[in-house]
């Protein structure tokens, strides 16, 4: 019995929106609602990373985001220095993966977008759905 749906996203060429708090809290808020149709629980968590030398070394300057949503999580590493951005999005619920990568685009305008659904199921194992061949300047290509 599949418990969730896994989105795992691998983002480049963010804009600079993602140095924003309040953008990624607009990202989010919209993703919440809009996109997966759901309630957030409780406040967003941002955690920032700021620019120092043993940060700018490993890429780990930028803010690193939870947002719980029943029984489920969404996740943004967002790495200001190479402009790349690591997303999660995990439900029990249904995840339509063109709406969330068209909300990504709406705030970050992205070079690329690459993308895994995963079904999740403790008993018989998680399983790759749909692997896609990402977005590359604002095009969705479906992997074949």
């Amino acid at each position: 019995m599949t418990f969730g749906k896994h989105l795992i996203l691998d983002c480049t060429g963010f804009n600079d929106n993602m140095r924003s708090k309040k953008i990624i809290q607009d990202f989010i808020n919209d993703l919440v609602i809009y996109v997966l149709k759901m309630k957030k629980k409780g406040e967003t968590i941002f955690e920032y990373f700021p620019n120092n030398d043993y940060n700018r070394g490993r890429d780990i300057v930028g803010f690193s985001v939870v947002q719980v949503i029943s029984l489920s999580s969404i996740t943004l590493h967002l790495n200001d220095i190479s402009k790349t951005a690591y997303i999660d999005v995990f439900t029990c619920g249904n995840i339509d993966v063109e709406k969330v990568i068209e909300c990504i685009i709406k705030f970050f305008n992205p070079e690329t977008v690459h993308s895994v659904l995963m079904s999740r199921d403790a008993t018989e194992g998680s399983k790759v759905i749909v692997r896609d061949g990402g977005i590359v300047k604002g095009l969705y290509e479906k992997a074949t």
